[in-house]
């Protein structure tokens, strides 16, 4: 199963000079969460019958992590909101990013550094190929920006980064952020897959 705009949001989200995550907080555990699902509706895994989450008969991902957030869905005996399962996720979403981290950093995608603090341990995480983090960055200005079509998965992540305020991960200086922000509002107003 491709994963592309998981790796998006994980590429753009950790600050690559120092391991740790511009996006913070609610933004963070939403953010993952929301990805992954949006991967399993790339995937042909879920559907959206207007709010709700419909799960597709037999779908498995081949990944736990995924199959752990089908499962779940598939145990409902009702059809829920998007919403209702991105708050559910949520109670657990410090083990679904923790999860994914592992297999980006399997797949060579995000390289994990252990560390030590007053003898107790713990790990940052660095995007592995800084050239294509570029040519990442690049290519979202150039469809934000520049007005160069997008495929569906970049759309997607275009209205999750719009979401969790990710133009902040995009440039480094001030008045470009803010160019890059105005842009993405107007994106994703005249852009209905990316509004979601």
């Amino acid at each position: 199963m491709d994963k592309k705009v998981t790796e998006y949001f994980f590429v753009l989200a950790l600050n690559a000079e120092t391991g740790y995550y511009r996006v913070n907080g609610n933004y963070l555990s939403y953010g993952v969460l929301g990805a992954m699902l949006m991967d399993l509706a790339l995937a042909d895994r879920i559907e959206l019958d207007g709010k709700d989450v419909i799960i597709k008969e037999g779908s498995i991902s081949g990944l736990p992590v995924y199959d752990k957030m089908l499962e779940t869905i598939r145990a409902s005996h009702k059809s829920r909101s998007i919403r209702y399962w991105l708050r559910k996720f949520a109670f657990k979403a410090t083990w679904y990013r923790k999860e994914m981290q592992k297999i980006l950093v399997d797949n060579g995608i995000l390289r994990m550094e252990r560390k030590r603090f007053l003898g107790i341990p713990y790990s940052l995480y660095y995007p592995a190929n800084m050239p294509a983090t570029e040519r990442l960055i690049h290519r979202i200005k150039d469809i934000v920006l520049y007005n160069k079509q997008p495929e569906e998965y970049e759309l997607m992540f275009l209205g999750l980064a719009y979401a969790c305020r990710m133009h902040r991960s995009m440039s480094k200086e001030v008045h470009e952020r803010k160019k890059i922000r105005k842009a993405l509002v107007k994106y994703i107003k005249e852009n209905p897959v990316a509004s979601g």
